[in-house]
């Protein structure tokens, strides 16, 4: 008690000081909890425009939860600011990547594009179910062409064949202050989709088609 009597300033400043310190916290919390429900609202709008055509033919959608990592452009070495912006969409008439993005949507295509991420199944509408078998599904992959010409190929194939249905997606990439969304498809082949933000709904743009299968 004498202690606190003797000391009243410093224990005025301790005080403040942790209030300060709480107010900051509480300040960043907001903000990151801002900032990562925009996003997570973004996917599930643009989840919605994505399945939406397929689901109101009321065929089943699986999408694999784990998002697909290490897609790539065929005919590049790898993902670049160069190789994104030479692409254009499938339309005969041409939409150019260069004439919609930058050198900065570019960079953070392939930098937010291959990352790590897992969906939830909260993300999707209705009728889209999430799986967590693509570790299976890429382990099966390997091995089956590990074992092409040998007898166990057929049974491989089979097991893989139960996944031609399944969607591989990547993370989407929202980009400039989220007016376009950047996704990666695996679907019966590979293709880039974009999407444009009308009337603050998600609407397809146009398809950049990477190979047929």
């Amino acid at each position: 008690m004498n202690s606190t009597m003797s000391n009243p300033d410093l224990s005025g400043h301790q005080v403040v000081k942790v209030i300060s310190i709480v107010l900051k916290l509480l300040v960043f919390s907001l903000v990151c909890f801002s900032c990562t429900s925009r996003e997570e609202n973004e996917i599930k709008e643009l989840m919605n425009a994505v399945f939406e055509w397929e689901l109101n033919r009321g065929e089943e959608v699986i999408v694999f939860a784990e998002a697909e990592e290490n897609w790539e452009i065929p005919w590049l070495d790898s993902c670049s600011v160069e190789g994104i912006l030479s692409l254009q969409s499938d339309f005969r008439y041409k939409v150019l990547f260069k004439d919609v993005f930058t050198e900065a949507d570019a960079e953070k295509i392939c930098r937010e594009g291959r990352q790590a991420f897992r969906f939830q199944q909260d993300m999707f509408p209705v009728g889209v179910k999430v799986s967590s078998e693509k570790g299976r599904y890429d382990s099966l992959s390997n091995a089956y062409y590990n074992a092409l010409g040998k007898p166990e190929v057929v049974e491989l194939d089979m097991e893989l064949k139960k996944y031609m249905s399944y969607k591989t997606i990547s993370k989407p990439v929202f980009l400039q202050d989220y007016q376009y969304a950047f996704l990666y498809v695996f679907s019966g082949g590979t293709g880039l989709l974009i999407y444009k933000k009308q009337n603050n709904k998600w609407v397809h743009y146009f398809t950049s088609t990477l190979m047929l299968i």
